[in-house]
């Protein structure tokens, strides 16, 4: 890259979302966040990006619908007024079910916003990606995936997709794409609502995400923030202990 990314990050207002967002624009990418609902925090975040002196935009679309899927990646680039050259999924939905209360509309749910739109917004980015320069992409996993238990169930087979679609691109997308991803676990820096006002929480998140999009060497991996608990051998969720 002879220029800084531009940047396109799912839920950009919210949470972890917010905070790469606010890297990313602290590392002089242009940044375009896209929001379903929360439309002040919207706002907010978005004159905090253009503080910090680069171009912002907020995209709206519902990621559960496939029809809205297809022009964001456009749209954030009409709104920037240049090419993404970077995409950051971290939209999700994120509910709790096991195997006896699964159904087939609470895993479609699921896969529509977590790995079904990652996929098209890749395809779409790739689509527009100008010659010579390399994309970057980012997936936020969870650690749950590598400490198997029966909650949330949709949830976590969803992210089982977007982590093989990650390996695909990383593949198939080469060398005009490098896709690597971050799973982070139960940290209480990314739970809390960013302050827009100041620095950006999530720090260990939001800085392993400009290394894995700004780094021209890296890419096939995932990138694990859970202080090692994956090895705990936890036998439900985090969030009922």
């Amino acid at each position: 890259m002879t220029s800084p990314h531009a940047v396109l990050i799912t839920e950009g207002a919210r949470c972890l979302g917010a905070a790469m967002a606010l890297a990313c624009a602290g590392a002089g990418m242009d940044v375009a966040i896209h929001y379903c609902t929360d439309a002040p925090k919207v706002a907010a975040t978005v004159d905090a990006i253009r503080a910090r002196g680069v171009r912002a935009a907020a995209i709206a679309a519902d990621l559960t619908d496939p029809a809205q899927m297809s022009g964001v990646v456009a749209d954030a680039a009409k709104a920037l007024g240049r090419p993404l050259t970077a995409l950051v999924n971290s939209a999700s939905i994120f509910e709790w079910d096991d195997i006896t209360t699964l159904t087939a509309e609470r895993m479609l749910a699921h896969y529509l916003p977590n790995a079904v739109a990652p996929a098209l917004l890749a395809q779409s980015l790739l689509a527009q990606l100008p010659d010579g320069v390399t994309g970057a992409i980012v997936n936020i996993l969870d650690q749950d995936m590598t400490n198997q238990h029966g909650d949330r169930m949709s949830y976590t087979l969803s992210q089982y997709a977007l982590a093989g679609l990650g390996d695909m691109l990383a593949r198939a997308g080469a060398p005009r794409l490098r896709v690597n991803a971050i799973a982070p676990g139960f940290m209480p820096a990314v739970c809390r609502e960013v302050r827009t006002g100041g620095e950006p929480g999530a720090d260990p998140l939001a800085k392993a995400c400009i290394h894995l999009l700004e780094s021209p060497v890296i890419t096939g991996q995932t990138i694990h923030l859970d202080t090692c608990m994956r090895f705990a051998g936890l036998g439900r969720d985090i969030s009922f202990y």
